[in-house]
């Protein structure tokens, strides 16, 4: 470097030059301590569990879109099939349906025992109050797995489902009209898990807001 700052180049100029070194070697000396702290913490987003909830995908084109990449804590990582895909579409409107209709038999057939206690629970809940929830006309607009994977119990599969259906509350004793509309469908993004076990055909086990 020269010799100093300004005309004289005295004992001034040379303190003020030493100091700016200083400060130099200083800055330098930060900037490498907070390089190697940025390449230890790698600043990675916290890992996916399963009991943290889901993010529902923004909506595509119409009907299923491409997998999403495994992201599950634990367990064997699966493929799902069309065939997989369109027995999700089946339950979706059959457990709508069965719904609807309070077919507490057929939801038995196609739900597993927890989530089928939780079903049964809102249906009274609504029996309680004098109302009857009409569920008709359900239609898939779009949907994506978000996960799916093996354990010992059998395979299981999160999809985010974006349907619509006439969703509407009547009064028990007369039939007329407490909430919704018979001509605007109702439209809803909910997370549907489905478990197969060994032998045995997908059934509905959790439901859960998208």
């Amino acid at each position: 470097m020269g010799g100093g700052w300004g005309a004289g180049g005295g004992g001034g100029g040379g303190l003020l030059l030493a100091l700016l070194q200083i400060a130099i070697i200083g800055g330098l000396i930060w900037l490498v301590i907070g390089f190697f702290r940025r390449r230890q913490t790698g600043g990675a987003a916290p890992g996916f569990a399963r009991d943290a909830g889901y993010a529902a995908p923004p909506p595509a084109q119409t009907g299923w879109g491409a997998p999403a990449p495994a992201t599950v804590d634990a367990g064997e990582d699966i493929a799902i099939s069309p065939a997989d895909q369109q027995a999700f579409e089946r339950l979706l409107v059959d457990v709508q349906d069965a719904f609807g209709r309070e077919d507490y038999g057929r939801l038995r057939q196609l739900t597993t025992p927890e989530i089928m206690s939780y079903l049964s629970e809102e249906l009274s809940q609504n029996a309680t109050r004098g109302v009857r929830n009409e569920v008709s006309g359900t239609r898939l607009i779009d949907a994506e797995i978000v996960e799916a994977w093996r354990e010992a119990s059998g395979d299981y599969a999160t999809a985010a489902l974006r349907y619509e259906s006439i969703d509407v509350m009547r009064d028990r004793a007369t039939g007329a009209l407490a909430a919704g509309s018979v001509q605007t469908p109702t439209e809803t993004t909910e997370l549907w898990t489905f478990v197969r076990r060994a032998g045995d055909v997908w059934k509905l086990s959790a439901i859960q807001d998208g």
